[in-house]
């Protein structure tokens, strides 16, 4: 009896050890981010920077974005001539994407772009940075000519890629939209 209780005790031991020294497994190890997560927060910024500049009226964070739209760019729709414009003049491969997705002013007075996108591999990475790259190019030739406070905007755009990650940001706020992303890619 005694020889079966000291077993019991140890296996418990062993157990309670094995148990133990598990839960640090993920230490050090970020959870995986995604893009739609990336967005929230950075929609999140919009929101407020909005508000900060004193267009709140008590409206959801929904009736605030009213003017913004929010593009899936691996299930783009085919009707939509906006998107199917960017994907042309981008020459973006969705084969390379895992997550893309497209936040932008409605209006064609406002030169607001967000742009984040997850590669499938790292090395895909550079050939998506390059495809916005193009986007970049004309956004800076329609702007140049047509608003010059919306082409300060363009001009101050950050276009880089961390990891497997690309962020493309054409707006106002560029510094706490950059820092968002950063804290969530590293």
């Amino acid at each position: 009896m005694k020889k079966k209780f000291g077993m019991l005790i140890c296996a418990m031991v062993i157990f309670t050890m094995v148990g133990c020294s598990g839960s640090g497994l993920n230490d050090g190890i970020k959870d995986e981010v995604s893009v739609k997560d990336i967005m929230e927060s950075i929609k999140g910024q919009v929101v407020q920077d909005i508000k900060d500049a004193g267009f709140d009226d008590g409206q959801t964070d929904e009736e605030i974005l009213q003017n913004y739209v929010e593009t899936n760019l691996i299930n783009a729709k085919t009707d939509d001539s906006m998107t199917q414009i960017f994907m042309e003049r981008t020459e973006l491969d969705k084969e390379l994407l895992a997550e893309g997705l497209m936040f932008n002013s409605m209006f064609n007075i406002n030169s607001d772009e967000i742009i984040v996108l997850k590669a499938k591999s790292e090395k895909d990475a550079e050939s998506l940075k390059a495809s916005l790259q193009k986007e970049l190019d004309a956004q800076i030739q329609t702007w140049e000519q047509y608003l010059p406070d919306q082409y300060e905007k363009v001009k101050n755009n950050v276009l880089k890629t961390t990891g497997d990650f690309v962020l493309y940001v054409t707006y106002g706020n560029v510094d706490a939209v950059e820092q968002i992303f950063d804290e969530k890619v590293k």
